[in-house]
């Protein structure tokens, strides 16, 4: 069988073997009309740069890139939804979990995935505000759906998985109010993750401006994801909000400190303080179980996949697709 080279790429393609590494190495001003076109003969011909053997000319693997966060379980939640979903077409995913997820390491990943020949890309959990112009090009120009699941940045022009954070935080904080609760102490993540973070704050403001007469309130903000985080917050706010009766959380992860500190001063909950997560991770698992904004981690999933499905059939032209999906305030 003969082995594929790149000067093979360059005449399916029509260009040069130049453009072809500039496309490959994503190095160099090349249209993105070329680009696809380089891609896709890439895959025709089965070249691959890491070997330089004949590889499939469709595979049935798709690139996950994914945030790794060890106490926070919306990326393994949604990891698990893929998975499943993904076997349901007869596809694998291929999941690389990074400590961040900014250009750098989506640079990097998504060249890594483009060798293998994937059928599509998803990424969630993007920290950087925008994309750089180097990395919207390779993605944008690599000739396979692309798609960002929540975490999304400023990522218009690619498939984007919405989830409405800000009316989860909402309804978290309108059930609070309608309770009757007077203090209520919103335990929030930082700049860190800023979009997720700053859209369910937002929320939460929105339903305590609507009132007449709001009630007192206190933002604890955490430096990290970790569960300690929640007993810190709670520990703070005895001193600085006494009596608060509620707590709503950013994640459920911060409920589990929070439940600690709780527990150490005897407090019953929710018969004392009423306590809100957000994401419906931890929060059924939980002794007691306790109330939450879940997220639809299967819907999720289920969205991204038919995306890359539909992007299969090339004998029609594809535009980008938005999906907007709402949280549910599930109360135990």
């Amino acid at each position: 069988m003969k082995k594929i080279k790149i000067t093979d790429v360059a005449a399916a393609a029509g260009v040069s073997t130049a453009t072809v590494s500039r496309v490959l190495n994503n190095s160099g001003y090349v249209s993105n009309e070329v680009r696809k076109t380089v891609w896709n003969a890439v895959r025709a011909t089965g070249y691959s740069k890491i070997s330089g053997d004949i590889q499939p000319a469709i595979s049935n693997f798709v690139g996950v890139i994914l945030k790794k966060l060890p106490v926070n379980m919306f990326f393994e939640s949604i990891n698990y939804a893929l998975q499943s979903e993904l076997e349901k077409v007869n596809m694998q995913p291929i999941t690389v979990f990074c400590d961040h997820i900014n250009n750098e390491s989506v640079n990097r990943q998504a060249k890594k995935f483009l060798e293998y020949h994937v059928r599509g890309l998803i990424i969630s959990g993007f920290e950087d505000e925008t994309l750089t112009e180097e990395v919207s090009s390779l993605l944008s120009g690599c000739g396979i759906p692309v798609v960002f699941v929540e975490r999304l940045a400023n990522s218009q022009g690619f498939n984007r998985i919405c989830v409405d954070n800000t009316r989860g935080g909402y309804f978290a904080a309108r059930h609070l109010i309608e309770q009757g609760h007077k203090k209520i102490v919103y335990i929030s993540r930082g700049k860190t993750d800023y979009h997720a973070g700053s859209y369910r704050l937002e929320g939460f403001l929105k339903a305590i401006r609507e009132e007449k007469q709001p009630p007192e309130y206190l933002i604890k903000t955490c430096s990290s994801p970790n569960t300690e985080e929640g007993y810190r917050a709670l520990k703070e706010a005895e001193t600085e909000l006494p009596g608060f009766t509620a707590v709503q959380a950013w994640y459920d992860g911060y409920v589990v400190g929070a439940l600690q500190y709780l527990y150490e001063k005897k407090l019953r909950v929710p018969e004392d303080v009423e306590v809100i997560g957000h994401d419906g991770t931890y929060s059924a698992l939980l002794a007691p179980p306790v109330s939450s904004v879940c997220l639809p981690f299967e819907e999720m999933a289920a969205a991204t996949v038919n995306i890359i499905v539909e992007w299969q059939d090339e004998s029609v032209e594809h535009f980008v697709k938005s999906v907007y999906l709402e949280p549910k305030l599930i109360l135990r």
